[in-house]
C-alpha cells in the first residue's frame, strides 16, 4: 500500500511496536530484584516492502520479530557447574567446623590437658605414694578425662547422624525440585511448540537446575524444545519421557550413599553438591570417631598392663572400655576404685606393696613418653620386670598420638576452607559475568524509555499529520 494510507500504516505500525517495546522495558524495571531473572529485548525488523511501479520498493514501516531473553548460556552452565562445588566445600566446612569444636583444642578443658593432668597424678603418686589423697586425685583426674572423651564420643555420634540427616533433606529437597522440573519441561515444550518464547519459564528452569545443582551436582542437556535431561554420575534421572527419584540407602549407611528411589542397589556417584560435601564431611568424622577410639583403646590398655601386672588375682584393670568397640565411648574408671581409690595399684608388689614404693605408679607415668602405635588391634612388648614397654617403630608419645588427631582434623578443615573461599571468588567473579550480561540496569532501561517514548510519540505525531492531510483531500478536495 503505497499513499497517505500507506504511510499512516507504517506510523501505526511503529506504534505498535514502541508499545511492546515499553511493555517489556516495564516488565525488566519490575523484575530488577528478581533472583534468577534475565532481561528481556523486542526484536523490530522491517515490514515486507510495497513495490510500486515505476518508484520500486517502498516501505511499509516496523514489526516485531520476537521477544529475547538476553543470555550466555556458557556463563551459565559454568556458574551453575561452579556452585555445586562452592555448595559442596561450603557443606564440608560446615560440618567439619563442628567436628574442629567437638576436639576444642587447645583449651584448658580439652581432652589434651585432661590428659596432663592424668599423668601429673601418677608422677605425684609415684613419688608420694604414702600421701592420702594421691590416690584419690589420680582416681578423680582419671574420671575427668573420661568423662571429657565419653562426652566427645557422644558428640561426634550426634554429628554423625545430623551429617546423615543433612544428606536426607538435601536428596528429599532434590527430588522436590525434579518434579518442579518435570512439569516445568512440560510447559517450557509446549510453548515452544506453540510458537511462542516462554523466557519467564527458562528462567525458572536455569534457577532450578541451579537449585537442584546446589544440592547434588547435575549434568544437563537439552533438546530443541528446550527439555531439560539431567543426569547425575552418567545416570539419568530426568528425561522428556521418565523421572527416576533419588533416595538415601537404608541403614547401617555410615558413608550416606544415596542411591535411585526405584533400585536401591544402583548407587550414585555424587561429585559435588552439599550432598557431597556432606558426604566427604562424613567419611573424615566417621575416620575421626576411629582415630578416637583406637586412641583410647592404646591408652587405656597400656595403663590397664601395667595396673593389672602379671594378671595375679591383686592385680585389677584400671580402665574398663566395655565390649562392643565404641571404647572412647565406654571409657570408664573402674568402679571399685572409684568407690575406694586405695586400691590404685602404687607399688611394685600388688599384694604387699612396700612403704614408700610407686614404682608403679612412676611407670604409668612414664607411659606419657613412650612410642605406641595407637590401633584397636594393638600389641605390645610389655617387660613386668621393669614395667615398661618397648617403643614401637612408628609409633608416637600418648601426648603426640591424641594431637596427631587434632592436628588432622585442623589440616583438613583449613583445606576445605581454603577451597571454599576460593572458589568463593570464583563464583562471584561468574555471577558478576552473568549480571553484565543478564542483569537489568535501571539507568539503561530509562535510556530505552526515553528513547522508545520519543519513537511512540513522533509515531503518534506523523499519525496525526496524516490523518490532517486526508482531511483536507477528502473534506476539501472530494477526493
Amino acid at each position: 500500500m503505497s499513499g497517505l494510507f500507506g504511510s499512516l500504516n507504517s506510523a501505526t505500525s511503529g506504534m505498535t511496536s514502541a508499545q511492546t517495546v515499553l511493555q517489556t522495558i516495564s516488565h525488566n524495571v519490575a523484575n530488577a530484584n528478581t533472583d534468577g531473572y534475565s532481561k528481556q529485548r523486542v526484536t523490530l525488523e522491517t515490514n515486507n516492502p510495497f513495490n510500486k511501479s515505476g518508484v520500486g520498493q517502498l516501505g511499509t514501516g516496523v514489526r516485531v520479530s520476537g521477544v529475547i531473553r538476553v543470555v550466555d548460556d556458557a556463563v551459565v552452565e559454568q556458574l551453575r557447574d561452579e556452585n555445586s562445588t562452592l555448595a559442596k566445600f561450603e557443606s564440608k566446612s560446615d560440618a567439619l567446623q563442628q567436628l574442629e569444636a567437638i576436639f576444642n583444642e587447645p583449651s584448658k578443658t580439652g581432652l589434651s590437658n585432661n590428659l596432663s593432668e592424668v599423668f601429673a597424678s601418677w608422677t605425684y603418686l609415684g613419688s608420694n605414694p604414702e600421701v592420702a589423697t594421691a590416690k584419690t586425685m589420680v582416681v578423680q583426674n582419671s574420671e575427668t578425662m573420661t568423662d571429657t572423651m565419653n562426652h566427645m564420643a557422644t558428640q561426634l555420634e550426634k554429628l554423625q547422624g545430623n551429617t546423615l540427616k543433612g544428606i536426607e533433606q538435601d536428596v528429599k529437597d532434590f527430588n522436590t525440585k525434579l518434579e518442579q522440573l518435570h512439569s516445568l519441561n512440560k510447559q517450557v515444550s509446549y510453548s515452544i511448540s506453540s510458537g511462542q518464547t516462554p523466557n519467564d519459564l527458562l528462567d525458572k528452569q536455569d534457577a532450578l537446575l541451579s537449585e537442584m545443582s546446589e544440592l547434588a551436582g547435575v549434568e544437563v542437556k537439552f533438546d530443541e524444545m528446550r527439555q531439560a535431561t539431567v543426569s547425575i554420575g552418567g545416570q539419568e534421572l530426568l528425561t522428556p519421557t521418565s523421572m527416576q527419584k533419588l533416595a538415601v540407602a537404608v541403614q547401617p549407611n555410615p558413608e550416606g550413599k544415596v542411591v535411585l528411589a526405584g533400585d536401591t542397589t544402583k548407587e550414585i556417584t555424587l561429585t559435588s553438591g552439599s550432598a557431597k560435601g556432606s558426604q566427604e564431611a562424613l567419611a573424615e568424622i566417621n575416620k575421626q570417631v576411629a582415630n578416637l577410639n583406637d586412641f583410647a583403646y592404646t591408652f587405656a590398655t597400656a595403663v590397664n598392663t601395667i595396673h593389672s601386672g602379671d594378671g595375679n588375682e591383686y592385680g585389677k584393670p584400671f580402665f574398663d572400655l566395655g565390649a562392643d568397640g565404641n571404647y572412647a565411648k565406654n571409657i570408664s574408671v573402674q568402679a571399685d576404685l572409684v568407690k575406694d581409690p586405695e586400691k590404685v595399684s602404687s607399688g611394685k608388689s600388688l599384694d604387699k606393696p612396700a612403704a614408700g614404693d610407686g614404682s608403679r605408679a612412676q611407670a604409668i607415668a612414664d607411659l606419657q613418653n613412650t612410642k605406641l602405635v595407637y590401633s584397636s588391634n594393638a600389641t605390645f612388648d610389655y617387660d613386668e620386670t621393669t614395667m615398661t614397654f618397648e617403643d614401637q617403630p612408628n609409633g608416637t608419645s600418648v601426648s603426640n598420638g591424641y594431637n596427631d588427631i587434632v592436628t588432622e582434623i585442623g589440616i583438613t578443615k583449613q583445606q576445605s576452607d581454603n577451597m571454599f573461599a576460593s572458589q568463593k571468588d570464583l563464583v562471584q567473579l561468574l555471577d558478576q559475568r552473568r549480571q553484565s550480561i543478564s542483569g537489568v540496569s535501571i539507568n539503561e532501561e530509562v535510556a530505552n524509555m526515553i528513547q522508545h517514548q520519543s519513537a511512540f510519540q513522533a509515531n503518534s505525531r506523523m499519525i496525526s499529520t496524516i490523518s490532517e492531510m486526508l482531511d483536507t483531500l477528502i473534506n476539501r478536495t472530494g477526493v
